[in-house]
């Protein structure tokens, strides 16, 4: 996966432009680095660059509405009889969404660690 692949399809569902992306690159290598991290170990990552792509640009979107919630400290701001309001939540929700539904098109490729059963005597 090429992080400049990954930041530019970043740009694209965040809507920033590719100079405010680019200052994030960060973002994308960490998403980058923990969705192959959790790769199947055959997985030929060139073949399903495209998916990975896709994903890792989600899972930066998802980060980064979390980083940008975190540092929030208002919610509205008033000028005049204008009033803009940002819901943070609602932010971080939609990119949730937006991630758990490239992992899912990826999840043939991913190591099954999120559900485990135990026995109980």
């Amino acid at each position: 996966m090429n992080v400049k692949e990954i930041v530019e399809r970043f740009a694209l569902i965040s809507g920033m432009d590719i100079e405010k992306a680019n200052t994030l690159t960060y973002i994308c290598n960490d998403a980058k680095n923990e969705i192959t991290s959790k790769l199947l170990p055959d997985v030929d990552m060139n073949l399903h660059s495209e998916r990975l792509i896709a994903a890792a640009a989600a899972l930066s979107l998802y980060k980064y509405m979390q980083y940008k919630a975190v540092g929030q400290t208002t919610e509205s701001f008033s000028a005049g009889d204008i009033t803009i309001k940002e819901n943070a939540s609602k932010a971080v929700s939609a990119a949730y969404e937006i991630w758990m539904c490239e992992k899912a098109k990826i999840a043939d490729l991913l190591k099954d660690d999120d559900f485990i059963f135990w026995r109980v005597k």
